[in-house]
Parts: C-alpha cells; structure tokens; sequence
C-alpha cells in the first residue's frame, strides 16, 4: 500500500504530465494550423470571426528607428478563413490589430481582409494586421449589447470630471482603463497601485474580502453572509463583463469566501489547488499570464499571510483597524517578488500606500455600483459618482507620491539569494546577526550608486535602450541634451537620476524614433531653452519646442561650453541608401563638437561612411577625448574617420539583446586598438565622464563611473 507522502507524489506527477499534454495539444494546434503557411506573407486573407475582447489603444512602439503608430487591438475567435483561391472553417483565436477605431463590443459577428504576421503572444494562432474597414455581419445579442452601453454611459459619465480621479473609477468598477493616460498609469504602476486600476485577479481578491468584512457588522451568521457576498459579487462580475481574467478573478474570490466560511486551512488550500489547475486545464496558457500568476499569489497571501498578520497587529491595533491593514499588506508582499520579476522595479513604500488606500476600495466600488444601477435616474447616480470621485482623489495623490519616494531596482535572482541567506543564517545563529549581515550586504551592494554619476561629472550617456541620449554637464542643475532616446520614461529617469531640472539646449540628431520619439514630455518635466534639429519637419512629438534648423558652420556659446556644428551642409546632398538599418536620413544628422575646459567631445548621431569620410578630410579631429560613437556602434564605419579620431574614451549607446548586431565587432576591435576605453550602454548601463587637468603632467586625467547591469546590482530611483 501507498504511503501518504507517494500518494501525493503521484499526484503531483499526474497533473503535471496531465498540464504539459494540455498545453502540448493547445501549443500545436496553434503553431500547425491552416494559417502557419499564410503568415509573413503578402497574401491577403479574409475573415469571419465572432469578436471575443474590447478593442483597446495600443502604446506608439519605436521599432529600431521607425516609430509604430498606436493601433486598435482586439481578439478574435475565427469561423472561416478564405484566400483568393481557397476558403475553410475553421476555429482559432487570432489577435487583430485595425488601424481605425471598429467601435466593436464582444459577441459581435465581423469580417474583414487583411494580412497574417506571426506573434510572439502564446495564446494566439497569428496577428491579423488590417487597414480596411471591418464590416458588422451580426450585432451581438440583446443582453451583451445592453452592457456594452451601460460600460459606455458610465465612462462617458467619469469623462466629464477631466481628471485623473474620472479615469480611475471605470478601471476599479468595470474594468475600463481606457481614460487613463500613460502617465497616470506609469504613476500607479510605481506605487505598486496598478491592481486597482483594472479589474484583475489581486484586485478581485482585495475587493471580495473588503465587501465580506463590511457585511460582517450588518449580518453576524456566517452563511447568510457569504451568500449576500456571493451574490454582490456575480453582479460586480456581469457588471464588468465575464471575460477570461474576471472569471479567474471570479473563481479565486470564491477560493477568499471559502477560506472565510470555513476558517479551515486545508480546505481552502485545497480549494485554490482546485482552482488554479481548473483554470489552467480550461486555458493552459494562463500559467504564463501575469495576471494570473498575480491572482494566485494575492489569493494565496489573503489566505496564509493575512490571518497571521491581522493575529499579529491586533497586539497593538483595534481589530478592524488591524485586519484592514492586513488585506492589503498580505496581498502586496505576495505579489511583490513577481512584480520586481516583471519590472525589476518596486517602491520602498508601496506597502504603505496600499494601506493608505485600503479604507477607500470598498466605498469606491459601492459608490460607483450605485452610479451605474442608477444611471436612468441622473441626479443620484451624478450623485454617487462625484462622492466616488472625490474619494478617488486619495488615491490619485497617493500615486504622485510615487514620484518623490524612493524605488529600488533589484533582479529577482538576487531576492532569492538574499532570501536563502538570510533564512540559513536565522536557522543557525540569531535573528540579529541576520539582520545585520543582511544590511551590511545591502549597504555594500547599493553604495557604489549613491555617488552616481559623481560629483563632478561632465558627460553622462544615458542608459535609454536602443537609442542615444547623451547630456553635458552646465552646472547647477542645467545640461545640454544630445538625442532623447526611444522612450520618454527612459530619458526622465536619467535626467532626474543625475540631478538635471533644466535644458537651455536640446538638439534632436535626425529624424529617427530611436533619437527624438523621448522627448515628448519633456517640456512638462524640466525647463527647455532651444532645440536644434537637422530640419526634418512633421515630427509632433517636438512640435511643442521653439526649433532651430542648423547646419554646418553654425556656432554658439553656452556658459563655458562652446558648439560648432560640424554637418549637415546647407546645400541638398545625396548619398546611397546603405543596408540594414542605414538610410539617406541617418547621413542628415546633426554633428556637433563641444569644447570644454580644453577637452573635445565629439556627438555623431547615426551619420554613416560617407559623411564621416568627409568629417576626416575638412576638420582636424585627431584630439577628441569623449567620442559618441556613430550609429550604435554598427559595421558602417570609415576607417580612416576611426583611424583620425582615436578617441580617449568611446560611448556607445545600445540595447541589450539587440536584432541589428549593434555594436559591431570589428568596429569594437579598431576602437580597442586604437587605445580607446570602450563604454557600452547595454553592459554597462549609464556612464559618466569626468576629467580635471594635471598641472604637473600637463594632460587631462579621465575618471569614469557606471551603473552597471550585473544581477548582483541594486539600484535606487
């Protein structure tokens, strides 16, 4: 006979050999369909399929220097596909991305015409990429289209307040974000608040737990308790419409009352075992959703941390007060592991912004229930909807707070060291001394960044992915900038990491995303004097600066620092269109040599062979010390400009893991053999340049400092 303990091993074998089949069976079905043959062709396929998921706006994407507009994405379930000379039925999810706005609502019947490109998202067979109008075969049924303009009413309702408040009510009651604006998102994000601002799993579960306590007052008996909980939350369910993600969060909210009811933690244990390998039996791809993951996690806190928790607060807190605190305390320290996985990011206070918040989650949600039951009736659902909004402002102003509080970047292997240390140190010695090492391996860890980028730096090329960003140095809070990278969030941490608040000159190489789509934005943040650009126009996101066309020849003052534009010339030229990620717009970039207290810096853009043959034969560059190396440091370099320049010290502005080969090897090697110390973004994250001059030696002596990318490193924002 079977131990218990082999039992359960078999157990655990069965259903994880059960999962892998599912997934196995569910992976090739999608992989090896009918459509495997027509993707990243040109071929033009035409659809019908039964609309599954509200469209939404996708995020503007620089895509090496190409910038992708945002685009209306949506998911389908297929009923029959037909090319120009075949057509066959067939049943699979497809991801659709519209470059007009189809207003379409789940349970719609569509067809449109398009072309399949292949996806990186597991759960899809392909993306349909469509710049045709989509045609409505057959409308949804009665009760989905009654919702879809519940939802509708209701957010144009929250629009009218005009604020960030307005836009968070409709993603905490029906799951609709689609008011809120990056920024505000971004906000959220860092407060470790972005569970509240849709309805996810860990929402879901925060939410039911804070409806059960409310009853508990009004209702003592256990089981009437839990049924008017149930049934509350089947109608927040229908409410926000029961799509894969709300049932999940439905089915773990069951898991909470459970728990609750019973006050057995073996069968809620068991409960949310049932669950989990329900959901992924249904749909195996959600073991790889996020939102999954955090629902499971969140559950699990609310039950074997905050029963604990609110044991251990009752000590000193009331019992109300303690087991509020608890609900979210557990729900975040579960989640916040995974979150740092997935951002490598996570406020030293989130915490205790969630507690701040805490109290005003279920009021929020009760109110804007009402204001959506209510809406035929104007007055009192105007009514319960502005007391929700004036609630909301808590939470808006506690995600600003995420601004000016501190952040750490860790890498989740480090949290795991940093775990099993501590716990083999608390089993063998005191909690003290764990204590202690811990803090003085923390301490050891994050000192180096402290000081970053150094008291008295001069250059810092900024750490903004595959792009450029490069700022110098003015003092007292003010810099040059060079290129704005691909993204606005990257360039923001940089500026504000080295202490910038103000930029009397900015200068956009070229037209390229990867170099001006960044500093959209900028002009909210800091205090912007001129822009310098090439004159390539229809560039919205510097539109709002007051822009100057240079060219060669041009020169100006700035404090102590001195600019020469060294290209492009006033006069048209024509160059040849390179491979790869080489164009005629590259060659059109804004060249500039900086001199400093004596030394030359030299900024490039993306400038390729030909205009760096012409750089070497007109100007006298053999004594630059800090040289941005051209166009990330790829295979299309001059050797002689290389050869002429022979810099100190050679930036290269990269990626990690880039497709383009940036940068190249044998541009790396002549650098190298030339002397050059060889800094790269994408290994060496931010870098900073600092020199003084020797009096005795008569020479300039260079100081660097990095951030580095090690797993070891910690970071704080």
């Amino acid at each position: 006979m079977l131990t218990s303990r082999a039992r359960e091993l078999q157990i655990f074998i069965g259903a994880i050999a059960v999962g892998c089949a599912v997934l196995g069976i569910h992976t090739a079905t999608l992989q090896h369909s009918a459509l495997s043959e027509l993707k990243d062709t040109k071929t033009p396929i035409t659809i019908t399929a039964i609309v599954t998921s509200e469209p939404h706006l996708t995020k503007p994407r620089v895509n090496g220097s190409r910038l992708r507009n945002s685009q209306w994405s949506f998911l389908v379930r297929t009923e029959e596909i037909s090319t120009h000379d075949s057509r066959v039925k067939l049943r699979l999810p497809l991801r659709i991305l519209s470059t007009h706005n189809p207003g379409l609502i789940p349970g719609q019947r569509i067809e449109m015409t398009g072309r399949l490109i292949s996806t990186p998202e597991k759960r899809v067979a392909a993306t349909l990429v469509t710049t045709e109008k989509i045609v409505i075969v057959t409308d949804a049924k009665v009760f989905s289209s009654a919702l879809a303009q519940v939802r509708s009413s209701f957010r144009i309702k929250a629009q009218h307040f005009g604020d960030d408040a307005g836009a968070l009510i409709p993603g905490m009651i029906i799951g609709d974000t689609s008011l809120q604006s990056q920024e505000f998102s971004d906000h959220m994000r860092r407060a470790g608040l972005s569970h509240l601002t849709a309805v996810s799993g860990a929402n879901f579960a925060i939410v039911s737990s804070l409806v059960f306590f409310l009853f508990r007052r009004i209702i003592p008996t256990i089981v009437p308790r839990i049924i008017v909980t149930s049934i509350a939350l089947t109608v927040f369910l229908l409410l926000v419409r029961p799509s894969p993600s709300v049932l999940r969060a439905g089915v773990m909210a069951a898991v909470i009352l459970l728990a609750r009811a019973t006050g057995n933690l073996r069968n809620s244990v068991s409960a949310l075992a049932a669950a989990i390998s329900l959901l992924v039996l249904i749909d195996p791809f959600q073991a790889l959703d996020p939102g999954f993951i955090l629902s499971v996690l969140a559950t699990s806190g609310l039950i074997f941390l905050a029963p604990l928790l609110s044991r251990s607060l009752q000590r000193y807190l009331p019992e109300t007060l303690a087991e509020l605190c608890a609900v979210p305390c557990a729900a975040t320290l579960m989640c916040t592991p995974y979150l740092i996985y997935l951002t490598g990011e996570v406020s030293l206070f989130s915490v205790l912004f969630n507690v701040a918040v805490s109290p005003l989650v279920a009021p929020i949600t009760i109110l804007g229930f009402l204001s959506l039951i209510t809406l035929p009736m104007s007055v009192v659902s105007s009514l319960a909807l502005g007391l929700a909004h004036f609630l909301a402002k808590w939470i808006t102003t506690i995600a600003l707070w995420s601004q000016v509080s501190p952040s750490l970047r860790l890498n989740l292997w480090l949290l795991l060291v940093l775990a099993i240390v501590l716990w083999f140190l608390k089993a063998r010695f005191s909690l003290i001394f764990a204590g202690v090492f811990g803090a003085l391996f923390f301490i050891s860890l994050i000192l180096p960044n402290f000081y970053f980028p150094g008291k008295n730096w001069r250059v810092v090329q900024c750490d903004v992915g595959q792009g450029d960003a490069l700022v110098i140095n003015l003092g007292s809070g003010s810099g040059i900038l060079f290129d704005a990278g691909p993204e606005p969030q990257l360039i923001t941490k940089c500026l504000k990491r080295i202490g910038i608040k103000r930029l009397p000159l900015v200068v956009i190489s070229h037209g390229h995303a990867d170099h001006y789509y960044g500093a959209q934005g900028l002009s909210k943040k800091f205090e912007i004097g001129e822009m310098w650009s090439n004159g390539n126009i229809g560039i919205p996101e510097i539109s709002e600066f007051a822009t100057r066309t240079v060219h060669r020849g041009m020169r100006a003052n700035i404090s102590d620092v001195s600019l020469e534009v060294l290209w492009p010339t006033s006069a048209t030229q024509s160059f040849s269109t390179l491979q790869g990620d080489g164009s005629a717009e590259n060659n059109k970039s804004v060249v500039i040599l900086v001199q400093w207290s004596g030394v030359r810096i030299l900024v490039t853009g993306d400038i390729e062979p030909e205009v760096q043959s012409i750089l070497a034969r007109d100007y006298e560059l053999s004594d630059i010390e800090v040289f941005k190396v051209p166009h990330h440091g790829s295979r299309f370099q001059d050797s002689n400009f290389l050869r002429e320049v022979s810099p100190s010290i050679a930036l290269i502005s990269v990626g990690r893991g880039n497709s383009y080969g940036h940068p190249d090897a044998e541009t790396l090697e002549k650098l190298g053999s030339q002397g050059a110390a060889l800094f790269r973004t994408d290994f060496s994250g931010p870098v900073s340049v600092a020199w003084r001059f020797d009096d005795s030696a008569a020479r300039y002596i260079f100081t660097t400092r990095v951030m580095r990318k090690e797993w070891w490193r910690l970071q704080w924002h």
